[in-house]
């Protein structure tokens, strides 16, 4: 997988993968290849997810990364990222990431996003999420930003799920990353048939 992260990025000025994860094992190994990929080309990883996983990834890259090299992942807690303003609230998420990343830009240091969103399919969550997802694709364009979307699959309806597929050009899977059929976008996705 560390290969496809990889190829996709350097192929496009900007990225936006949906990753519906099933297992914790997968999302793990997911994950630290997506962090592996960006450290072996020179780059930061901004790493937006919650302490159990957070712990998880370190174990499983504290044998393979100098400690120099850990020093290019950066954490945020998910739940303070996500509900910084009590509750989901687009804006402010938008702004604490606008806050997050200053640092990367005033240091000209090359960087790549994870963030897992822990979504619980609410009432008027689907609409938020649509404000978000929107707002976060023009971000990523604009700011030529490469990000991975996490979502537990088990906290997901159906129609948040293809709702999120409309606002991610690709898709994750344990298999590989494809294009979005759903994703709606003039944007060409890249060739990943040579994977």
């Amino acid at each position: 997988m560390e290969n496809e992260f990889s190829k996709l990025i350097k192929e496009n000025d900007s990225v936006h993968i949906f990753y519906s994860m099933t297992e914790l094992r997968p999302y793990i190994n997911n994950l630290a290849s997506y962090i592996l990929s960006a450290i072996k080309q020179g780059e930061h990883v901004l790493v937006i997810e919650n302490e159990r996983v957070t712990s998880l990834m370190y174990k499983e890259l504290k044998n393979i990364l100098t400690k120099d090299q850990l020093t290019h992942i950066h954490t945020i807690n998910n739940f303070d990222f996500y509900f910084s303003s009590g509750s989901f609230h687009p804006p402010a998420v938008l702004d604490y990431l606008s806050r997050a990343l200053k640092p990367f830009y005033e240091k000209k240091v090359s960087f790549r996003i994870w963030a897992h969103a822990e979504w619980s399919d609410q009432g008027e969550g689907l609409t938020l999420l649509q404000e978000y997802e929107n707002e976060a694709n023009r971000m990523i364009r604009e700011q030529g930003l490469f990000v991975v979307c996490a979502y537990d699959e088990k906290r997901m309806s159906n129609s948040i799920k293809t709702m999120l597929m409309k606002y991610h050009e690709y898709i994750l899977s344990e298999d590989g990353i494809i294009p979005s059929d759903l994703y709606q976008n003039t944007k060409k996705h890249a060739d990943l048939t040579s994977f």
